[in-house]
């Protein structure tokens, strides 16, 4: 019976970023809601938005783990999350190839992995040529760069330069006892400082800029360091932080349910804050609705896990579970192709998509088994 019971032995502060990065990317998505009027909500959104970073340089950090499993796990494996990555797509952005969150994964997993399988002549040529593409990215004027690795693969985080965090992820993960690390992350961190402050260059996300990912890079390994440093109460309960790490791709699918519903109470709150507020206040009021909004949504989405995870144990003790992860090619060729023919038809219907989503995120945990690393 799926039971959703924590490893025996866990990385505390890798299951703390996932989770924190967790929550930024609900508060995040639900405040793109509100207007960008609001001096304090716009600070806490770009605080929120850093949730792409650490997401890719944790996932960097557990990519050895998927790298040792048999060719034929991993093979399904890129399968299962190229089908989620296109439902998400069709989704977002009505495109199932798309390089949103999910398809940024996959083609970074996907990548890492022909580069682990090649002899090592390749491997210095590949290392060679991203050398380069990182050369270009610093010369180059950076819109010309990122519309060059776009184009062909359109969406919020093309391969290139995003790649790099979960390279750095990677990276981190195998020198995460040395020295040398904190060293390195904060010379890191003080170029990016320097440039941004003393030599006045700007920071963006959208496009991805040097000093950005220099910045924020460096940062997240610091904050693994000092995270590591340490030495929790022993009365603290693990039980929901395990819960949502370890089950994190579901619960980066479900995280649009808990979304949505806030933004339903903000439609319906935000008229009454605007005739009941006095205009002066009115900023103030709309920073605490975000906060609380986002409070709530988390809450929402952990009750969502449980929920999902305990309807899941009830359809395993009859055995549905393992029917459907054995159609799964099959249910997901046929709900991706009505899906993407509903959303042709009426684009109101973008929600429909959202139980599809849901259900193969779980049928990946599902075959995985609860609790191990997304």
């Amino acid at each position: 019976m799926l039971m959703p019971t924590p490893q025996p032995a866990r990385d505390r502060s890798l299951d703390v970023i996932r989770v924190t990065a967790l929550v930024f990317m609900v508060a995040a998505h639900w405040g793109r809601t509100i207007p960008d009027a609001y001096p304090l909500v716009n600070i806490l959104q770009f605080v929120f938005e850093l949730a792409p970073v650490m997401f890719f340089f944790a996932f960097g950090m557990t990519l050895d783990h998927f790298l040792r499993k048999p060719l034929a796990r991993r093979i399904e494996g890129h399968l299962k999350l190229f089908i989620l990555a296109a439902i998400h797509g069709l989704y977002q952005e009505k495109n199932p190839f798309t390089s949103d969150f999910f398809m940024f994964l996959f083609a970074a997993r996907l990548l890492f992995d022909i580069h682990a399988s090649v002899g090592t002549a390749n491997r210095v040529f590949i290392a060679l040529f991203l050398l380069s593409l990182c050369g270009a990215w610093v010369v180059l004027p950076l819109p010309y760069v990122y519309d060059l690795f776009a184009s062909p693969f359109p969406g919020w985080f093309p391969v290139f330069p995003w790649i790099l965090f979960v390279v750095a992820g990677r990276m981190f993960a195998h020198h995460r006892q040395s020295a040398r690390t904190a060293a390195v992350a904060l010379l890191g961190l003080s170029v990016a400082l320097f440039d941004i402050v003393i030599l006045g260059h700007g920071v963006s996300k959208w496009p991805l800029s040097p000093d950005y990912a220099l910045l924020f890079g460096s940062a997240t390994a610091l904050a693994f360091l000092a995270l590591d440093r340490i030495r929790w109460p022993a009365f603290l309960s693990w039980r929901t932080v395990d819960l949502l790490s370890g089950n994190l791709l579901l619960a980066t699918a479900l995280h649009y349910i808990a979304v949505a519903a806030v933004r339903s109470a903000h439609g319906a709150l935000s008229p009454v804050l605007a005739g009941s507020v006095p205009p002066a206040y009115l900023p103030a009021a709309i920073t605490l609705e975000y906060v609380l909004l986002a409070g709530i949504a988390f809450l929402i989405l952990i009750v969502l896990v449980r929920a999902t995870l305990a309807v899941g144990a009830w359809l395993d003790g009859r055995g549905i579970l393992g029917i459907a992860d054995t159609l799964l090619p099959t249910i997901a060729v046929t709900g991706i192709v009505l899906y993407a023919a509903m959303l042709h038809l009426n684009n109101d219907l973008r929600d429909a998509g959202l139980p599809f989503l849901c259900a193969v995120a779980f049928l990946i945990v599902y075959k995985r088994g609860i609790g191990g690393r997304a």
